[in-house]
C-alpha cells in the first residue's frame, strides 16, 4: 500500500514539475484516452443489425414487424420500407420461425382459405373461394422467380353452356413487377404463360397475356412468338458455335505465346434455311423386265381318206405372238439437307509480341517474326477447320497489348476486395491503434518521469552519500576497488550518483532495483 502511495505522489509530483504546456498536452491526450476507451467501449456492446427480409410489400412488412414486436425483439425499418433489419445473431431464427408462421404472404390468399370451415357456405361462396386460393397459388408460384418482385394473376371461367359450340374459353391475365435491373427473357415469359394454362382446365397458351407494371405487353401470338422463338435459336446457335470455336483456338494459343497474350474473334455465316433433296438416276445398261406378254394361234384340219376321188385335203395353220416390255432402272434419293450448316468462316486472332529488357532494364516491345505469324496462322487453320472452297478466311496480326491498364484493373479489383474484407474490422482497428500510441508516447513517458522523481528523494540519495563515503559497507569482503571521493568543493547529488555508477555498475544497478521495488 505504501509503494502504491508513494507511485501517486511521484506520479502527482513528476506532473506539477511540468510546464504548463507540458501540463495542458497531458491533460488532453487523457481526455483523448478516455473518450478512445469509451468508444471502443460503447462500439463493441453496440448491436450489429442485419437484414433480416428485403423486397417486403406493405403487407409483409407490416405482419414482420408485429411478430418481432410480440417477440420483443429489437428491428429497424429502412426509409423505404420494404427492408426490416433485426440483430445479426438472430437472423437465421427469426427466417425460418417467419417462414413457418406464415407471415410472408404478401396479402396473397392460397388453398390455407379451406382451412377454416364455413357452416352454410353457398356453391357460388367456395367456386369463388377456389378461384382465388388458385390465383394466389399462382402468384406464388410466378413470386418465386428470380427476377420477379411481386405478381397478380387473374383467372376468368365463362360459363358453361349447354351446346359444345357455343362453350368459351377461360382466359387468364399475369401482371408481373420486375425487380430493379432485371428483366425477363422471351423464354421465360412463355413459360409463365404455360404454367397458367397447364394449372388451369381448358386454358390454352394463346389465352393468356403477360404485362409489366407498366402496361406493356409482354406475351406474344403463337404464330409470332414461334417465330420470334425460331429466329431467337438461331442466333444462340451461332453464338454458341462462334463462342467454342473462338475459345478452342484462343486456349490453344495461350499455351504458345503465353496467357492473356492472344485474342481470337469468330464470326460464322450459317445457312438456316431447310432444303429438301429428291435425285432420280435412271440406268439405261441394266434394264428391267416389266412385263411379258404371248399369244399363239394355231389352226388344223384333218386329211382326206384314201380312195375317194373328190375329197378335199387337211390344211394346219399356226400362229405364235410374243411382247416383253422393259423398265429402265430408275433410283431415287430423297436428301433433307441440315440445318445451321456453315457457310463461311472468318477468324481475326491478334496475339502479343515480344518483350526484351534493354540496357537500362525496361521492356521493349518487339514484332513478332514473320516465320512465327505464319505457324501460328496455319494452327488457326487446321484448329478451326478451313476450307478454301467455302471461302474461308483468317487473318492474324501481331501487336502490343495494353498491359497496363490491364495489371492497373486487376490490382484495384485486389484491393477493393481485400478493403470490403477488412471494413469491418476498420473501427476496432484504429482504436487500438490511438489508444496504444497515446499509452506509449504520453502515458509511459510520464511514469518513467514519476519514477524518476521518486527515486531522487532525499532519504534515498541521503543512503547512497553514506554508500559511497563508507565503500567498505558495500564491498567490503568482496575485492571491489573503491574510489574515495574528493573532500573539496561541494557535490551534489547528480555527483553522488555518477561517482556510485563509476564505482561499482552492478552494485550501483542493484541499488536502483531497490529502490524501484
Amino acid at each position: 500500500m505504501n509503494q502504491l502511495m508513494q507511485f501517486f505522489s511521484g506520479l502527482a509530483a513528476a506532473f506539477n514539475a511540468m510546464n504548463t504546456a507540458r501540463k495542458t498536452m497531458i491533460a488532453g491526450a487523457g481526455l483523448l484516452t478516455v473518450v478512445l476507451v469509451g468508444a471502443l467501449s460503447y462500439f463493441a456492446a453496440q448491436v450489429e443489425y442485419q437484414a433480416l427480409f428485403s423486397g417486403l410489400s406493405s403487407e409483409d412488412a407490416a405482419a414482420i414487424v408485429a411478430r418481432l414486436q410480440e417477440k420483443k425483439v429489437p428491428y429497424k425499418v429502412s426509409a423505404s420500407g420494404d427492408v426490416i433489419y433485426a440483430p445479426a445473431d438472430k437472423v437465421p431464427e427469426l427466417r425460418m420461425e417467419m417462414a413457418a408462421t406464415g407471415a410472408l404472404r404478401g396479402g396473397i390468399v392460397g388453398y390455407e382459405i379451406f382451412d377454416n370451415k364455413t357452416l352454410g357456405a353457398t356453391d357460388f361462396e367456395q367456386q369463388l373461394n377456389f378461384r382465388r386460393a388458385l390465383q394466389g397459388e399462382l402468384s406464388r408460384t410466378i413470386n418465386s422467380l428470380d427476377e420477379v418482385q411481386q405478381s397478380r394473376v387473374h383467372i376468368a371461367f365463362p360459363k358453361e353452356s349447354l351446346f359444345v359450340d357455343q362453350q368459351k374459353k377461360a382466359t387468364a391475365s399475369v401482371t408481373l413487377k420486375l425487380k430493379g435491373g432485371k428483366t425477363l427473357r422471351p423464354g421465360q415469359i412463355e413459360g409463365i404463360a404455360h404454367l397458367v394454362a397447364r394449372s388451369v382446365e381448358g386454358l390454352g397458351p394463346e389465352d393468356v397475356i403477360v404485362v409489366d407494371s407498366r402496361g406493356n405487353i409482354l406475351s406474344k401470338n403463337q404464330d409470332e412468338g414461334k417465330n420470334s422463338r425460331l429466329s431467337i435459336a438461331q442466333l444462340d446457335y451461332r453464338r454458341h458455335i462462334e463462342k467454342d470455336m473462338a475459345a478452342q483456338v484462343q486456349t490453344m494459343l495461350e499455351n504458345v505465346v503465353g496467357r492473356g497474350k492472344a485474342v481470337v474473334r469468330v464470326t460464322a455465316d450459317l445457312d438456316f434455311r431447310v432444303t429438301e433433296k429428291t435425285e432420280e438416276t435412271y440406268d439405261p445398261e441394266s434394264p428391267v423386265v416389266r412385263s411379258t406378254q404371248r399369244q399363239t394361234d394355231k389352226t388344223t384340219t384333218t386329211a382326206a381318206k384314201t380312195g375317194t376321188t373328190g375329197s378335199p385335203g387337211g390344211q394346219e395353220h399356226e400362229k405364235t405372238d410374243e411382247t416383253v416390255n422393259y423398265e429402265i432402272n430408275r433410283v431415287v434419293n430423297k436428301t433433307v439437307m441440315p440445318v445451321g450448316e456453315i457457310r463461311k468462316l472468318s477468324l481475326a486472332v491478334l496475339v502479343d509480341g515480344i518483350y526484351a529488357k534493354n540496357d537500362k532494364g525496361e521492356e521493349v516491345y518487339q514484332e513478332r517474326p514473320k516465320k512465327d505469324i505464319d505457324a501460328i496462322e496455319e494452327l488457326v487453320r487446321k484448329s478451326a477447320g478451313f476450307n478454301a472452297s467455302r471461302g474461308d478466311q483468317v487473318v492474324v496480326s501481331s501487336m502490343p497489348f495494353n498491359r497496363m491498364e490491364q495489371e492497373a484493373a486487376l490490382a484495384g479489383s485486389n484491393w477493393q476486395d481485400v478493403f470490403r474484407t477488412l471494413l469491418p474490422l476498420f473501427k476496432y482497428v484504429v482504436l487500438l491503434a490511438a489508444f496504444a500510441m497515446i499509452f506509449l508516447w504520453v502515458v509511459r513517458p510520464l511514469i518513467r518521469g514519476a519514477m524518476a522523481t521518486a527515486s531522487s528523494r532525499p532519504v534515498m540519495m541521503g543512503e547512497a552519500m553514506q554508500r559511497t563515503a563508507a565503500p567498505a559497507s558495500i564491498g567490503a569482503g568482496e575485492g571491489i576497488p573503491m574510489v574515495a571521493a574528493p573532500m573539496e568543493g561541494p557535490r551534489t547529488e547528480t555527483d553522488i550518483v555518477r561517482q556510485l555508477a563509476s564505482t561499482d555498475a552492478k552494485r550501483f544497478a542493484e541499488i536502483l532495483r531497490n529502490w524501484v521495488n
